[in-house]
């Protein structure tokens, strides 16, 4: 399928559907390896409950396929954009009160900027481009015939 949106943008959201299916599939199936091994910093927001970090997976998994609808057609299936853009900044703003509360270190920061809020804001920064040059596309006036 021939994608309408800039190569950039496609890229990217292959890039954060994978991301997002590949922790959500470890969620999912691994729970307690996702838990304890994979993510550095999650042992630090309380006790493992294999049932809520499989409920985690599922959220990931769905926010995944739908990015990868979106990287097909980004135009199209930009409202799958906007969902794993409030997604993401519903994830990162549980990330910002908890440090600012005190309940996670500083010490796994750069996972936390690379993981979850740069893929949130570049989420925006997708969702305002395509839904900007839609509203440009339905200004240009048709011609005459």
């Amino acid at each position: 399928m021939k994608s309408n949106a800039p190569k950039w943008i496609v890229v990217v959201l292959w890039i954060i559907a994978a991301m997002d299916i590949v922790n959500g599939i470890e969620m999912f199936f691994f729970p307690s390896a996702w838990f304890f091994r994979l993510v550095p910093g999650v042992t630090e927001t309380g006790p493992f409950n294999e049932h809520l970090v499989i409920d985690g997976g599922t959220f990931f998994l769905a926010v995944g396929i739908g990015l990868v609808a979106a990287a097909l057609n980004p135009r199209r299936n930009a409202i799958a954009i906007v969902i794993a853009a409030i997604a993401g900044v519903m994830h990162s703003i549980l990330h910002l009160y908890s440090h600012a509360a005190g309940l996670l270190s500083s010490k796994h920061l750069i996972t936390e900027v690379l993981g979850i809020y740069v893929p949130a804001i570049v989420l925006i920064v997708i969702a305002v481009n395509l839904y900007r040059h839609s509203d440009e596309a339905r200004a240009v006036p048709a011609r005459a015939a």
